[in-house]
C-alpha cells in the first residue's frame, strides 16, 4: 500500500463511528469488516451508506456534450442531452468489486463541534485512532499477508449535478461532505465482504 499522505502539515486524526460490539472488536482483535464498493450502490434505506454513484469510474452530464451516439452490432442510434434525466454513469467491475473501510477524518484543529451529528446513523459510539502512522503501518501489513494492495487517503468531494469525467473510489457526491471520510481500499476485489485481522489495537486507540 503506498505512504500516507498527510494533509494540512501531518495533522490527521482519525475517528471510527459504529456500534459498540463492533468497535471493541476492532481495539481488541482489530478486526476491519470492508464491503465491496458494489454493497454501498445496492443499499436502499441507509442514507449514511446508500450511495448510487459507489463504483462509478466516469460521469458524463448531458449538458455537457451536444450529442450522443451509440453504435451496436445492430446498429446506430443518437440521443440529444434533453433525451436525458440524469448523469450517465459508467462502472467498471474491476473498480466496483474494490473492498473499502470507512472512518471519518480530522485534518485541522476545529473550534465548536467537532463532528456532524448524522455520523451517529452509523451507530452510537466512536473510537479515535490516537497514533495514525502506526495504525495504517499495522494495516498494510495485514493487507499485504493477506495478499492485497491497496491505497488510502482521504476522500474528494463533487457536485453530482455538474461533474463530468473519471472519478474513483476516493470520490464521493458533496451529499456526504459531512463525513469527512478517510478511506482504505484494497484490491483485488472479489465483490464480497472481506474481514482483515489487523491484531490488537488496544495501544493505539481511545476507550469506546
Amino acid at each position: 500500500m503506498s505512504e500516507i499522505e498527510h494533509p494540512q502539515r501531518g495533522f490527521l486524526i482519525l475517528l471510527k463511528f459504529g456500534e459498540r460490539q463492533h468497535l471493541s472488536e476492532f481495539r481488541e482483535k482489530g478486526l476491519l469488516y470492508l464491503n465491496p464498493l458494489s454493497y454501498f450502490s445496492s443499499l436502499e434505506s441507509d442514507s449514511a451508506r446508500a450511495d448510487p454513484f459507489e463504483g462509478t469510474t466516469t460521469i458524463i452530464q448531458p449538458q455537457h456534450i451536444a450529442e450522443f451516439k451509440f453504435s451496436s452490432c445492430i446498429g446506430e442510434c443518437t440521443a440529444s442531452p434533453s433525451d436525458f434525466v440524469g448523469p450517465i454513469r459508467m462502472s467498471l467491475n474491476r473498480i466496483a468489486s474494490c473492498n473499502l473501510y470507512c472512518m471519518f477524518a480530522v485534518t485541522k484543529p476545529i473550534e465548536g463541534e467537532l463532528v456532524d451529528k448524522r455520523n451517529f446513523e452509523f451507530g452510537d459510539s466512536f473510537v479515535l485512532v490516537l497514533n495514525t502512522q502506526e495504525f495504517m503501518s499495522r494495516v498494510s501489513l495485514a493487507a499485504q499477508k493477506a495478499g492485497l494492495s491497496g491505497r488510502y487517503g482521504l476522500v474528494e468531494y463533487y457536485d453530482r449535478g455538474e461533474r463530468s469525467g473519471e472519478i474513483g473510489p476516493f470520490h464521493k457526491p458533496s451529499t456526504f461532505a459531512y463525513q469527512n471520510e478517510f478511506r482504505i481500499v484494497l484490491r483485488p476485489g472479489s465483490g464480497e465482504p472481506i474481514q482483515l485481522m489487523v491484531g490488537s489495537l488496544l495501544d493505539i486507540t481511545s476507550d469506546v
